[in-house]
């Protein structure tokens, strides 16, 4: 009857997400679907042999989730318990009868591109954006980014974003950053606030190899490469430069099966539109 037999339910908000843990935890024991919930702080039994994450919160428990489990390759659902929900896009009020339909996988699945940041002989990954930024946020930096080891530009500015499909409606929406539709094969380069009235974003295939070199920053402050605004990495030293490429796994995301994208624009960042005609 089913196509998902045992879920993982992940929750990182304990307080705001007690109550919509206990109604979940209900609708799958009624319906004698396996589950086991990870916490934070919590361990697993065994972890492989799930065959789907649920996770209950908002986009960013989505993103925390994603680092922590997209190494089993398996989908991800989100249930939506905070303002915007453009991954965890189930929304709460809709979980009883919408979550048994995705069970039965009668759901639409999609394959999202994310990134790979190599820095200092490591690799870190980012499922929306990379952000280089200074420690102050009122002192500019100068960077230089190439691509595919040619040259793109020299830049004074606060920062700079490279952002997946999946972050345009994040932090890269915020800078002035274009949407990009969730299967658009490309990623947005994005200056913060630059010392440049002709400074645009820019929209390059994903699968280019991005290289981001600090030229120079003030002395007595520090920068940082931050990973979904969540990990911070300092550059240090005389190391100054960092590589974004596109990660060889991709992250798979669940949606009900009315789901649409564009409608989640109108409703999420209030597009205006017309009702005449309708």
């Amino acid at each position: 009857m089913y196509k998902y037999k045992k879920v993982l339910i992940a929750a990182y908000d304990i307080n705001k997400s007690k109550e919509a843990l206990t109604k979940i935890q209900t609708i799958l024991s009624k319906n004698d679907v396996s589950f086991e919930t990870f916490l934070p702080g919590s361990k697993l039994k065994d972890e492989k042999s799930f065959d789907l994450i649920l996770v209950v919160g908002g986009d960013g428990s989505m993103l925390s989730a994603a680092k922590s489990f997209n190494n089993l390759q398996i989908p991800f659902l989100g249930i939506n318990l905070g303002k915007v929900g453009f991954m965890a896009d189930l929304e709460y009020g809709d979980v009883d009868s919408a979550l048994i339909e995705v069970l039965k996988g009668e759901c639409q699945i999609e394959q999202r591109e994310f990134l790979e940041c190599e820095y200092e002989g490591k690799s870190f990954s980012a499922f929306n954006e990379i952000v280089l930024h200074t420690q102050k946020s009122y002192k500019l930096i100068e960077f230089e980014v190439k691509i595919d080891k040619n040259f793109v530009y020299n830049k004074r500015a606060d920062g700079l974003i490279i952002s997946t499909a999946t972050g345009s409606t994040a932090y890269s929406l915020s800078a002035g950053g274009p949407i990009l539709t969730p299967l658009l094969e490309a990623f947005v380069i994005t200056s913060l606030n630059p010392l440049s009235l002709s400074a645009r974003p820019l929209i390059i295939p994903s699968d280019s190899k991005i290289s981001v070199e600090v030229v120079d920053n003030p002395e007595d402050t520090e920068c940082f490469i931050i990973l979904d605004g969540n990990e911070e990495i300092p550059l240090k030293g005389d190391s100054r430069i960092f590589y974004a490429h596109k990660s060889q796994s991709q992250f798979k995301l669940i949606h009900p099966k009315e789901h649409d994208f564009f409608e989640a624009c109108r409703e999420k960042l209030n597009w205006s539109i017309s009702q005449e005609g309708k």
